[in-house]
């Protein structure tokens, strides 16, 4: 039986493979491979085309995650914090596979990425859309001996973390929504999700999801029905494809390079976050569970809270969506 991931590690550069050479790869015949074919479009929604005489080829290249050219390109120092990584073709989210694994005891530095999500897991229960093979999906798990209230402010060091890393890739425009939202010219480029499980005096269990985009333009992609925002690729921003593997290395070097100096560094962490901050000074909206209130966004305090200037008074906000208001 022809596993699906393998017949799309051959298909993946795009170019068009004869089906009976493919039959005669897997040792099998021409109408199994289509049979297998069919179920890759139907798993990984993607678009095959069929030729006769020429055969199957992709309607767009992928380049597929790979564990060993990730690993290979990662900073020695921060091989000595990674004690896992994985690559997985299909999972409901990578999230809750590392939640379940940090509650089983798993070591500190255990990455996953993935190629497709079935149920990413967003803010505030939302779903975070994660077509096959387009973005970055990845998950962290990270332990630490304290206890959650010295953490509380690691969801926006890791918008720091994100931020360095696409620094280097040369864009130095993006900036951070409050609390962690990654942001290009008032559109989302990545989002975070942190899940911390902990004693109050410690130890931590910190799972960190990062979804990025990086190369949404595609058929079948279907932005529009899944995407309630305006949005960004790095696609977009660079005007070229950018390696999913390479993007991947610098992102969790970057990530453990801030995990690494929690929370000893917060107050420097905290002024460079402020150097980010997308919502300085603008007039926001904040949509709470029972109302929204409208005000101007002020920066954040030391415990990373959101300040606002609302009806000539300084209010601290520890929730909340938040928003600018582009028609005053």
């Amino acid at each position: 039986m022809i596993s699906q991931q393998a017949l799309l590690n051959i298909l993946a550069d795009g170019k068009y493979h004869s089906g009976a050479v493919l039959g005669e790869h897997f040792g099998v015949s021409r109408a199994a491979i289509w049979k297998v074919i069919q179920k890759v479009e139907e798993t990984f929604k993607l678009t095959v085309f069929a030729v006769k005489g020429k055969g199957y080829k992709l309607q767009n290249a992928i380049e597929l995650l790979d564990k060993d050219t990730i690993v290979r390109q990662l900073d020695k120092k921060t091989k000595q914090h990674v004690s896992q990584l994985d690559v997985v073709f299909d999972i409901d989210s990578t999230n809750r596979y590392l939640t379940a694994k940090s509650i089983d005891g798993t070591a500190s530095g255990y990455v996953v990425l993935a190629e497709q999500q079935t149920n990413g897991q967003g803010r505030r229960g939302r779903t975070w859309y994660s077509p096959f093979g387009r973005n970055l999906y990845l998950s962290l798990l990270w332990r630490y001996p304290y206890g959650p209230a010295q953490l509380g402010c690691l969801s926006l060091f890791i918008a720091v973390a994100v931020v360095r890393a696409l620094n280097k890739l040369g864009i130095s425009d993006a900036g951070v929504k409050w609390p962690n939202d990654i942001y290009w010219k008032n559109k989302k480029l990545a989002g975070i999700l942190l899940e911390m499980r902990g004693e109050a005096s410690g130890p931590s269990a910190v799972v960190i999801g990062l979804g990025l985009n990086m190369s949404m333009k595609s058929d079948n992609v279907d932005t529009e029905n899944n995407i309630g925002q305006p949005w960004i690729d790095l696609e977009t921003i660079t005007g070229k494809r950018v390696g999913r593997n390479r993007f991947a290395s610098l992102i969790i070097d970057s990530l453990v390079d801030v995990l690494n100096v929690v929370p000893e560094k917060q107050k420097e962490l905290i002024q460079e976050w402020q150097s980010m901050d997308v919502l300085r000074d603008e007039d926001i909206e904040i949509q709470f569970a029972d109302k929204i209130i409208h005000g101007k966004a002020l920066g954040i305090n030391s415990d990373g809270a959101l300040k606002v200037l609302h009806e000539n008074k300084e209010i601290i906000c520890h929730s909340g969506d938040v928003s600018i208001r582009r028609n005053k």
